[in-house]
């Protein structure tokens, strides 16, 4: 599973910022299709300060939807991150997702993955994906 995070948006550098949006549920195959149907306009508008933005997104495990943006070419600003939370919460809504639900994490244990609250993990000894995650090096060196 680390060779997941080592290949995450090859294009951009490791200063990248990262967000990082974590469903309360797994998306079927046909939301998951209609959620990147929606983000390739988003992406292809999404701007700061009226330049257009160097980003990507993508969904990992069909329930972590990861932003990724290279600011060494434009620096998202508080509106074309206000824009993208926007976009989330109204795709979300049209799906039936919450994607900020901020006490759960999810959990890896070898091929398994789980939603589990944050405490429960922590309790626990579980390994999961840090949400707090903000820069894309952070993203590139999880190791399951």
């Amino acid at each position: 599973m680390q060779q997941i995070f080592k290949s995450l948006f090859p294009e951009f550098p490791d200063s990248s910022r990262v967000w990082l949006y974590l469903s309360n549920r797994k998306l079927e195959d046909t939301e998951a299709q209609y959620l990147n149907k929606k983000l390739i306009p988003f992406l292809k508008n999404w701007s700061a300060h009226g330049k257009n933005l160097k980003c990507n997104a993508t969904l990992l495990f069909s329930q972590y939807l990861i932003f990724v943006v290279d600011q060494n070419e434009e620096s998202a600003s508080g509106c074309s991150i206000d824009s993208s939370v926007h976009f989330i919460k109204e795709v979300g809504m049209e799906l039936g997702l919450d994607f900020f639900t901020r006490s759960d994490v999810l959990v890896v244990e070898g091929n398994q993955i789980s939603l589990l609250s944050y405490t429960d993990a922590v309790e626990q000894k579980k390994s999961f994906i840090n949400p707090m995650i903000t820069e894309l090096s952070e993203l590139r060196k999880i190791e399951f």
